[in-house]
């Protein structure tokens, strides 16, 4: 992924990793921030669909090459809050999406400043998109969302299902967010049937092609070219 992003991706850029079920999403987001933690830099993750002790147990089951996981988890460098955490971060008691959504982010601020991240993911903004009542809502919001980020200066990767029947172009996270990359399922191609795209990313000059990725229990490995 660096070789294609001619480095990484960009500090402080806010960037969407998208696909569809069983891509890889969560765990490409979860080793973006181990990478950094075992380089010393503080990497947050917010699950909005699992309990941290089931998150972590399938993390540790498809990554079993990460053997030092809960040490630096216990150093701090590596900070997991499950949904039995961030649901709390949404305000009950209230039909306002907004006021809802407003309250996550103040929650997530406050996290964020506590730890001092440096890096952050976001599991997923489709969890989000339930909490607003039109797409209208839901790019206000996400704007918010984008400019605290901005404001911590921090670099994350926030996940989301891809809606493969509404084209790319007018999929709202596409315009709101600094980059966008695409993981799908490639029924032509037999041997390498996973496929990665960086459709989008502020900041650097990147491959526009689609190559393969194959998930394993050291991580994703990216493939700059065909064989």
């Amino acid at each position: 992924m660096d070789v294609m992003l001619g480095g990484g991706i960009p500090v402080k850029n806010q960037v969407v990793l998208a696909g569809g079920p069983g891509t890889g999403k969560t765990l490409i987001a979860f080793e973006y921030l181990y990478n950094g933690a075992k380089n010393g830099e503080v990497g947050m993750f917010f699950s909005f669909n699992e309990d941290t002790e089931i998150f972590l147990s399938n993390v540790k089951d498809s990554l079993s090459g990460f053997t030092d996981i809960n040490k630096l988890i216990e150093d701090k460098t590596l900070i997991i809050y499950g949904y039995e955490e961030t649901k709390t971060f949404m305000q009950k008691g209230t039909e306002s999406a907004n006021y809802a959504f407003t309250s996550m982010i103040s929650q997530l601020q406050s996290r964020m400043d506590d730890y001092h991240a440096s890096r952050v993911a976001i599991d997923s903004l489709s969890y989000l998109r339930l909490y607003t009542k039109d797409l209208f809502e839901y790019r206000n919001l996400s704007t918010s969302l984008l400019t605290i980020l901005n404001r911590q200066n921090v670099t994350s990767i926030l996940t989301s299902e891809y809606d493969e029947s509404t084209p790319l172009q007018y999929q709202q996270e596409f315009f709101i967010y600094d980059g966008f990359m695409l993981l799908c399922r490639d029924a032509q191609n037999r041997v390498y049937g996973s496929r990665f795209e960086i459709k989008k990313m502020r900041g650097t000059k990147h491959d526009l092609g689609s190559v393969s990725y194959e998930l394993s229990s050291n991580g994703a490995t990216i493939f700059s070219a065909e064989f």
